[in-house]
């Protein structure tokens, strides 16, 4: 386990009429990709920026790598990059020019600078448009360089709000293959987004996050398997199974779900355990078995699980 990042307590964000985020606790490790998901007005946006120390929280406590964020902002901003869903890049600037300028901002020593924006150019694989004005870019390529500002000053820990909203299937690759090597590096992420479809594989880590509350929060595989009182199996077998069902007599807890030519869906009871021993009867009685894996349940079926309907928040 790395050492903790980000730590919450009781965090809130109130306004007049809305509690956009309300009492989360949450605790983030070194290396993690945590996804945090739900519906447009969930309260994604707002945790994300008091996070980043743009938004005041109303209370509760905020710790990023063991500093109050209310005793000391400007040191948590020299470790924390924050990419909002919509911002505003200098068109008329090259990109080499507007890397050097964010590189000066952020107070990179002036003998590193030059390096510093080759080596991200590279990094997100811009180096080949380095003369080229940011105004010319694509969608994907300016989510790319958006990212590359985060990055010339090194940041530890990256908050990304919706960064493959409008993306097209390739350039989403793209940015995803950036960010899973950031995370491999010890770069500490949050990635929000409320298509649930493009976190599934990708992060280590999920949050659900529904009218200003954390429903649930752990690693993905953890988080599937804890939402089901029991596991569902897929078995495909060689013959048409006819054997399957006296294989399984007598075992408690086993139950098959559905029959489709060698194909059978089987729910078990009691855990990976209790996979292992169906596994060995199978074999036992001589059943010719192909294929036999664990169905994880989908981000989308758990969440809507967690929440009840799926419906929009108030924040």
């Amino acid at each position: 386990m790395g050492s903790t990042v980000v730590k919450t307590r009781r965090l809130t964000k109130r306004y007049p009429a809305v509690t956009a985020v309300d009492s989360v606790d949450l605790a983030v490790e070194s290396g993690e990709i945590l996804g945090l998901v739900g519906p447009n007005g969930a309260g994604k946006t707002t945790l994300l920026r008091m996070l980043s120390t743009l938004l005041p929280p109303s209370d509760g406590v905020v710790e990023i790598l063991g500093v109050d964020i209310r005793r000391d902002p400007l040191e948590v901003k020299r470790h924390v990059g924050y990419l909002p869903d919509f911002f505003n890049l200098y068109g008329d600037l090259k990109l080499w020019e507007m890397l050097h300028f964010f590189a000066e901002v952020y107070g990179v020593p002036s003998d590193m600078v030059e390096r510093r924006v080759a080596e991200v150019l590279d990094y997100v694989d811009l180096a080949y448009k380095r003369d080229d004005y940011a105004k010319n870019l694509s969608r994907g390529m300016t989510q790319r360089l958006g990212l590359a500002t985060l990055l010339v000053r090194d940041s530890e820990m990256l908050l990304l709000d919706e960064p493959a909203s409008g993306l097209d299937p390739v350039a989403r690759i793209g940015l995803r293959n950036v960010l899973k090597r950031l995370a491999g590096e010890g770069k500490t992420i949050i990635i929000s987004s409320h298509i649930l479809t493009e976190l599934d594989d990708f992060c280590t880590h999920v949050a659900f996050m529904d009218h200003g509350a954390l429903k649930a929060h752990d690693k993905i595989s953890e988080i599937q398997r804890g939402k089901c009182e029991e596991i569902l199996v897929s078995l495909r077998v060689l013959d048409g199974g006819d054997s399957v069902p006296g294989a399984l007599d007598g075992m408690d807890g086993v139950s098959i779900v559905s029959k489709n030519d060698g194909l059978f869906k089987i729910a078990v009871n009691g855990g990976l355990p209790e996979v292992a021993k169906l596994n060995k009867a199978l074999v036992a009685a001589g059943v010719d078995v192909v294929e036999l894996r664990e169905e994880r349940a989908g981000l989308e079926d758990i969440f809507m699980d967690l929440t009840g309907d799926g419906k929009e928040g108030a924040a």
